[in-house]
């Protein structure tokens, strides 16, 4: 049974996901009732004005009690930072649902969005008659006219003892669609893969410090052609069939690095997946989702720009996150490394036992960034 579109939606926290990444999806479940149906909430007026000229939607500041018994939504979409969730949910969500429950209101549907909290603990909170359900979407959007999102993995976590009906079920699942391949996963689990994917994308600093080496060699190689060369030893690697999204090569790279970047690729993809299982994660679910998040990484390196990788770095790494995370251990135990196997590898004093090493480090990259993941979720 499908569910009409007259219905209202609450967001709480218009950071980039809820004022600008998830505005697709707002028109998907609503279609031309985004303006009247959605009300987004701000916890100070910072960029108020700013948000209000570009949002087609309402905003207002520090009143979501009031727009809940106003709105009466059908889905409330939280986007505060995941230390203002708990505090947010205590003093605002639970009066709100008790007082819905004793006037008979429909209570709305949780889509809580970031790594954490765990999504039972608003039925531990809250009741369990509520609908929640955890969003990481891959954050993949459409760039230089290829849809990204099509490749980037997002990760579903419902709470298995406290399933959907199976309409709102669908409906959290379409939306989750929108942003990227859905892989339905428990809480914990999608901590292992917003871990893997933070570390795939180290991709970036390998191709920086490859293209330097190669500059420093009086080759010219740009890291777009060195992200071509390895997403295609990737694909081949996993026996993917065509071009996928967007064509790719070995041969964008000189001769002489081609086996390199070969062996490089696949320890460091076979690193990061041996992880992930070592988590218990089952083996094909594992290599679907770390497949499609090192994906999305090798075809940014290949259609950007250094410059260009170099800004969409800073905007996903917030300080002290996870990403930020992934990046400083590579750049303390393996850049250094990295760029001095390239130099012997063109000297022809490589030992191959360095691929070994370069899929035990980036095994060790994401082991840390899943551990800091954990402690940020406390």
């Amino acid at each position: 049974m499908s569910i009409p579109s007259d219905y209202n939606i609450v967001v709480i926290g218009l950071g980039y996901i809820g004022s600008k990444h998830l505005l697709p999806g707002y028109e998907m479940l609503l279609g031309d009732k985004v303006a009247t149906n959605v009300f987004g909430i701000k916890a100070t007026d910072r960029n108020l004005e700013e948000l209000r000229a570009r949002l087609p939607f309402s905003v207002s500041v520090g009143n979501t009690a009031e727009v809940l018994r106003k709105a009466k939504p059908d889905i409330i979409i939280m986007c505060p930072t995941p230390k203002q969730i708990p505090i947010i949910a205590k003093e605002i969500l639970l009066p709100y649902f008790n007082e819905a429950r004793e006037k008979g209101i429909p209570l709305p549907d949780i889509y809580t969005f970031g790594p954490s909290p765990d999504p039972k603990f608003y039925y531990d909170l809250l009741g369990n008659d509520i609908n929640c359900v955890k969003y990481l979407p891959s954050m993949a959007e459409p760039f230089k006219g290829v849809p990204l999102q099509k490749v980037g993995g997002s990760f579903l976590s419902f709470v298995p003892e406290y399933p959907f009906p199976e309409d709102r079920r669908q409906r959290a699942i379409d939306f989750s669609d929108l942003f990227g391949r859905t892989f339905i996963v428990p809480h914990e689990m999608s901590l292992v893969g917003l871990s893997a994917k933070n570390t795939a994308h180290t991709c970036f600093e390998i191709c920086y410090a490859l293209a330097d080496v190669m500059a420093e060699l009086g080759y010219s190689v740009t890291t777009s052609q060195i992200g071509s060369a390895m997403r295609a030893a990737f694909r081949k690697h996993l026996n993917l069939e065509g071009e996928g999204l967007y064509p790719c090569s070995i041969e964008d790279v000189p001769a002489e690095i081609r086996d390199f970047l070969e062996k490089l690729t696949v320890a460091w993809f076979e690193g990061i997946l041996q992880y992930i299982i070592s988590r218990g994660c089952e083996e094909e679910l594992a290599r679907e989702f770390h497949a499609a998040n090192f994906e999305v990484w090798l075809l940014t390196i290949q259609l950007a720009t250094r410059e260009e990788l170099e800004v969409t770095t800073k905007n996903h790494a917030t300080k002290g996150g996870v990403n930020e995370k992934a990046i400083e251990t590579f750049m303390s135990y393996f850049d250094s490394q990295l760029r001095d196997a390239l130099r012997k590898h063109l000297d022809n004093t490589l030992p191959v036992s360095f691929f070994d090493t370069a899929e035990g480090i980036s095994y060790a990259i994401n082991l840390t960034v899943n551990r800091h993941a954990h402690r940020l979720a406390k």
